[in-house]
């Protein structure tokens, strides 16, 4: 393939928004980032694996869990889905509006969802579904509700991380952030029995221009074996879409820091942390084995790849690589070096390898 600038590529994709915003509101054109700017097409790219998986949906997120198994949040049908790597359907199980999934290492599933009270509102809740005990039958598996926002019904759990020690993080959103003690947009730490421990403190719940600002947080994801994480979040008053924190613990500190501090002159120049690089961040996936870290900006309809050391990989791809046959990523998993990718546009689950992998 020979190489070419993406200047073509990029008016394409304007040019599809355009079209696009006939059906649907689409964010002004003025107002996107240019994620690929500067960047030529490789021989090295992905391409999609055929056919895509149908049958799911609207997928609000993706898991391929420690048990190898794939889980689909449908959010629209008010579903868990149980798949195979294949995309065969295994079971489901309902569940009000679930827009996050996660599992730990007992195979439990952690789910982010909603509840309806006495009163008839709709509530964020968070719940754990016991696989392992249930011998994987979803559908009769015990599910416990961990959490329930019942005194802030605009609240919901937009993403969840299952940490090695069977901890988790849990990441809520709303339309509130004006309290000090207690604003809608935090991430909370639970502990192995599902017991809240506490809000992170390690990231401040604000508009503005830090590393470490929140503001519209959309999701997590957890590093295989480690306690590092890197949130997503909408680009409306903060800088950085994407932050990666890392866990530290010594005689005088415990907690999470920026692995990329701006504010360091040797690290102000990490692609990963270049502002306003992303719109609408919707899910991000690490890559285990190779560290390599994947995010899908669906307003762009772009899936922007990292290396472990923050630099932008080239491989990176969007609506002008795929046709028009990726239009809102929603969800991301990564598996036997294939990217899984929850498609809400289109509702499917589309499968991307690099070219260099085909066999």
């Amino acid at each position: 393939m020979k190489k070419a600038s993406l200047n073509i590529a990029l008016i394409v994709i304007l040019a599809s928004i355009v079209i696009l915003s006939a059906c649907e509101s689409r964010f002004p054109l003025s107002s996107l980032p240019d994620p690929l700017s500067g960047v030529t097409v490789e021989d090295t790219t992905y391409l999609e694996i055929t056919p895509a998986f149908e049958g799911i949906g609207t997928p609000g997120a993706l898991l391929i869990g420690n048990d190898q198994l794939m889980y689909v949040a449908d959010t629209e049908n008010n579903r868990i889905i149980m798949m195979n790597i294949a995309g065969n359907i295994l079971g489901t199980r309902p569940i009000t509006q679930p827009t996050s999934i996660s599992q730990d290492m007992r195979l439990d599933l952690l789910v982010g969802g909603s509840v309806v009270t006495a009163s008839k509102d709709t509530v964020g809740a968070l719940f754990r579904i016991k696989l392992a005990q249930a011998k994987h039958q979803i559908e009769t598996a015990i599910m416990d509700t961990i959490w329930r926002e019942t005194a802030r019904p605009k609240r919901r759990f937009v993403g969840v991380a299952a940490l090695p020690d069977n901890e988790f993080l849990a990441v809520r959103q709303g339309p509130d952030n004006s309290s000090f003690v207690d604003p809608d947009g935090r991430v909370l730490l639970f502990n192995a029995k599902s017991v809240f421990v506490t809000p992170l403190g390690d990231l401040v719940t604000r508009a503005g221009s830090g590393i470490t600002d929140i503001n519209q947080p959309s999701g997590i994801a957890a590093f295989p074996n480690s306690r590092d994480f890197i949130l997503i979040q909408h680009s409306v008053g903060v800088a950085y879409g994407a932050i990666w924190m890392i866990y530290q613990r010594s005689s005088d500190f415990e907690g999470w820091l920026p692995k990329f501090d701006p504010s360091k002159p040797e690290q102000k120049d990490v692609e990963f942390i270049r502002p306003n690089r992303f719109v609408q961040a919707s899910a991000v996936v690490v890559d285990g084995r190779r560290r390599d870290i994947f995010v899908a900006d669906a307003a762009l309809d772009t899936i922007i790849k990292f290396d472990s050391r923050g630099r932008f990989k080239s491989e990176s791809f969007g609506f002008a690589r795929t046709g028009g046959r990726m239009l809102k990523p929603t969800g991301l998993a990564f598996f036997d070096r294939t990217l899984y990718v929850a498609d809400a546009g289109t509702k499917r689950i589309l499968r991307f390898r690099l070219s260099t992998e085909f066999q």
